[in-house]
């Protein structure tokens, strides 16, 4: 692309547009000496796509808003690359004799449904389609009532948040709708970011499990500061700063 077209904004926002479409980071400096314009230039297209909802800006750049997501019913009808290995490794963590909390959504139905046969402990899931999954399996569940969400397919709500509040486990899993260095886990509905908090809390480990289109994104409410993990896995390997900046607050990576 000539550098006369970049001078045009709309090319350049077309072009920023199409990268924070692929869950992009934008990094400001590092736009401004390729594109070979001001960094108040690209300022000024960053603040033009925060304004039409197409990003999220960010010290230093912007990243892309994670939109809300379709309800667990119409996901767990589509294939999502890499879905099986991730849910596989994840699955690789039970202990058959532990107690484990598992979220809602399709990857944790995906690691219920890999649960080893030899389990002897206890899930524990507010997620209606979870519990019968690992009731599939042959294990023993105990299922959290409450309001159902149905972008997770979770109960939801102060029963469930109490109901969590008296359970105790080794290991919660969960799943994501954005994950970023500095906002932390974040959940679209804020409900479910409650009763995901509440698992976490309880629990003696914490792994959150998602693949890298949810990485660099932010969902509308948080669930856990980075701090507060343990563990991620994920098949993201190409952005390494980001990678870095989540083990740098001490999470260990697991790539599958």
């Amino acid at each position: 692309m000539s550098s006369i077209e970049l001078n045009n904004p709309d090319v350049r926002q077309e072009l920023l547009l199409a990268r924070i479409h692929s869950g992009e980071r934008l990094v400001a400096a590092v736009l401004a000496k390729e594109l070979n314009v001001s960094p108040d230039t690209i300022r000024r297209d960053l603040i033009e796509l925060e304004r039409n909802g197409s990003a999220r800006r960010v010290r230093g750049g912007a990243v892309p808003v994670s939109q809300p997501v379709k309800s667990f019913e119409l996901r767990r009808q589509e294939v999502e690359p890499g879905i099986e290995q991730l849910a596989a490794r994840a699955a690789s963590l039970i202990d058959d004799s532990s107690t484990v909390f598992l979220d809602g959504g399709t990857m944790l139905h995906a690691v219920a449904c890999q649960i080893s046969t030899n389990f002897r402990g206890l899930v524990i899931t507010p997620a209606p389609a979870i519990a019968l999954a690992v009731q599939a399996r042959g294990a023993s569940v105990y299922l959290i009532g409450g309001t159902l969400c149905a972008s997770g397919g979770i109960a939801t709500g102060a029963q469930a948040v109490r109901m969590v509040s008296d359970c105790a486990a080794d290991l919660c899993l969960l799943g994501a709708c954005g994950m970023h260095p500095s906002f932390g886990l974040s959940a679209d509905d804020a409900e479910e970011a409650s009763i995901k908090r509440a698992m976490a809390l309880v629990s003696s480990h914490v792994v959150v499990v998602t693949g890298s289109a949810k990485l660099a994104r932010r969902a509308r409410h948080r669930v856990l500061a980075i701090e507060e993990m343990d563990q991620l896995i994920t098949d993201a390997e190409a952005d390494a700063d980001l990678l870095a900046a989540i083990r740098k607050a001490s999470v260990e990576v697991l790539h599958e």
